[in-house]
């Protein structure tokens, strides 16, 4: 399987998918396929309770597998609503959590959970956030350039919770809610986020002021 990411701002996925290889997305990511390649819609997670944390993580109860027919190499092409940032999940074994509604596709099946966080409800990223574990990249849907943060033990950074894309799952609960009026004159809100590594944290790189 090849991947490249396509544009500027806007970015896209162009995925070249070998014969019997599959691709997966988020029901309404695809832009494109070529002819050979099958398209398979499939129900996430089944029974009622899955429905349910379906919902409440912001992603379709429905995920698309794509697969590749033909004797010879074919293309498709997978989008966010502005850009795409992949992390290789190999990586990170503990998995990552994000905002809800990020996941945009996968080079295999993973799975999406529900992590409620009241902190994040606090810092203004929402009570509920996404837990994503698989052995695969998987990739997020982004506004902008995404700047990682590899933080040492005991480093801390603070965040605008507006800027927060993801990090290392480990890391929860080393996240906390940091309030100062400095920040809400600042313009910043109220609340910034406060996680403290080891572990990597990504951020926008766009300014929502």
């Amino acid at each position: 399987m090849n991947v490249k990411l396509i544009g500027h701002d806007f970015k896209c996925l162009e995925v070249e998918l070998s014969q019997q290889e599959k691709f997966f997305c988020e029901k309404g990511a695809l832009i494109y396929h070529e002819e050979g390649i099958t398209s398979k819609v499939n129900v996430f997670d089944k029974g009622v309770a899955g429905l349910i944390k379906r919902k409440l993580t912001g992603e379709s109860i429905f995920q698309v597998e794509l697969c590749n027919t033909n004797l010879n190499p074919r293309k498709l092409v997978v989008a966010g609503k502005v850009g795409l940032l992949p992390i290789n999940l190999k990586q990170v074994t503990t998995g990552i959590v994000c905002k809800a509604g990020a996941y945009v596709a996968s080079s295999d099946k993973i799975d999406i959970d529900v992590k409620m966080n009241l902190t994040s409800l606090i810092g203004g990223t929402g009570l509920i956030m996404q837990k994503i574990t698989g052995f695969c990249t998987v990739f997020l849907d982004v506004i902008g350039t995404p700047i990682t943060l590899d933080l040492a033990p005991g480093q801390t950074v603070f965040v605008d919770e507006k800027s927060f894309i993801c990090m290392n799952a480990d890391m929860v609960n080393r996240m906390s809610s940091h309030f100062s009026g400095n920040n809400l004159l600042g313009g910043e809100g109220l609340s910034m986020l406060k996680i403290t590594g080891p572990g990597t944290v990504y951020i926008t790189s766009v300014n929502f002021g």
